[in-house]
């Protein structure tokens, strides 16, 4: 593989990919103008002449990392880029005063036709975004790339390393790459044979707040589709008198209703169903445990770390692959649990944990400290580059 033949499939595969986004705009996956700018890269270019520094964030989870890259780096220089409706609507609210648009797809004409129309010159890459023809016109076009928060899933790794040196000359296209773990720094190693450093994962920069007192709060977050029967089962086993109150917060709150529907009808008026961007902080304030999502099911995990740094006791199932660092190490500080995908079991655990007094403040605090105390150099690394 190399990129001339990366393109001929590419463009093979683009009347079925055109196809695949009039589904998502007639399913409103997609807008207009999130189809317009992702297929044909129609954009005011006027707004961005300004613009020298681009960073890429594909869903929330992404754009809930990049704030410490937002404060540390000059605004009126940052153009934020998407590829999900629920990140761009959420980023909008979050940075109303930054440009934000959708991300051309990586068709070279695309590519081209939007590196021609600005004056770029980094593009901050978040996450797990290895995109063959954004990196190799940028290179050309003499603008930076950077990889920041690194991270490749083991299937991921695997397919990579089946294209060796393919990947490998991706790696030569970075200027500069930063891992999310040491874990991942290996990967990434591994498959583009490139000088990659670890200063600490993003996502630890939050604001850590831990209010006193905690009720007997239950939250089960981010929650799949594919996890709602499951999740069910597990509060159909807790002795519900326990809680001062049980909230499901779905991944995607467009299937809110329909998991309101798979509730019986004694628990429906028991158990609160969470249907709105952005207010999952007020529900963690509350909880005193949250069952974090994504881990039920062969995706990865979600992130805890937002429900940790406001003092909830964290669980999660086996499948946390995404997350594992984190999830080992807060389970050796008694910060978190790790279960099989055993209903009775999850639900045994639930009931052992709500009636403790989890004084956790001090562990958490410096837990947070030490994950994030090296992250300036990531920045004056990538300022100097």
């Amino acid at each position: 593989m190399n990129i001339f033949s990366y393109n001929i499939i590419l463009s093979f595969f683009y009347p079925i990919i055109l196809l695949i986004g009039l589904l998502r705009l007639i399913l409103k996956k997609e807008n207009y103008l999130s189809f317009q700018q992702k297929f044909f890269a129609n954009h005011d270019y006027s707004k961005f002449q300004k613009v020298n520094i681009i960073i890429h964030f594909a869903s929330i989870g992404e754009l809930n990392s990049i704030k410490f890259l937002i404060d540390k780096l000059n605004n009126e220089e940052i153009l934020l880029t998407c590829t999900t409706l629920s990140s761009y609507y959420l980023s909008k609210e979050k940075y109303p005063h930054i440009n934000i648009i959708f991300l051309p797809i990586d068709f070279l004409w695309n590519v081209n036709k939007f590196i021609l129309n600005n004056n770029l010159e980094k593009i901050l890459w978040i996450d797990s975004e290895i995109w063959p023809n954004w990196l190799n016109c940028s290179k050309k076009n003499k603008i930076k790339n950077i990889l920041v928060n690194g991270r490749l899933s083991k299937k991921s790794h695997a397919n990579w390393n089946k294209l060796k040196s393919f990947s490998k000359n991706l790696g030569k296209k970075y200027e500069l790459i930063f891992a999310k773990s040491v874990e991942d720094k290996e990967r990434l190693y591994n498959v583009f044979q490139s000088k990659v450093y670890y200063f600490g994962n993003l996502k630890f920069y939050l604001n850590v707040n831990i209010p006193k007192d905690k009720k007997n709060n239950l939250c089960f977050a981010s929650i799949h589709k594919s996890e709602f029967e499951t999740i069910i089962k597990i509060i159909d086993k807790l002795d519900l008198n326990l809680f001062e109150s049980i909230t499901v917060i779905p991944r995607h709150i467009q299937y809110s209703n329909e998991l309101k529907t798979m509730l019986g009808e004694d628990l429906k008026n028991k158990i609160n169903i969470h249907d709105k961007f952005g207010e999952s902080q007020t529900i963690f304030d509350k909880s005193k445990i949250v069952f974090m999502g994504g881990s039920l099911i062969n995706h990865g995990g979600q992130n805890p770390l937002e429900a940790l740094a406001r003092g909830c006791y964290i669980m999660s199932g086996e499948y946390n692959d995404n997350f594992r660092d984190q999830y080992l190490d807060l389970e050796k500080l008694n910060l978190a649990t790790i279960l099989s995908n055993d209903t009775t079991h999850i639900s045994s655990k639930i009931k052992d944990l709500v009636d403790l007094n989890l004084d956790n403040s001090n562990l958490i605090i410096n837990y947070f400290k030490d994950n994030k105390k090296n992250l300036n150099k990531m920045i004056e690394m990538i300022q100097q580059c």
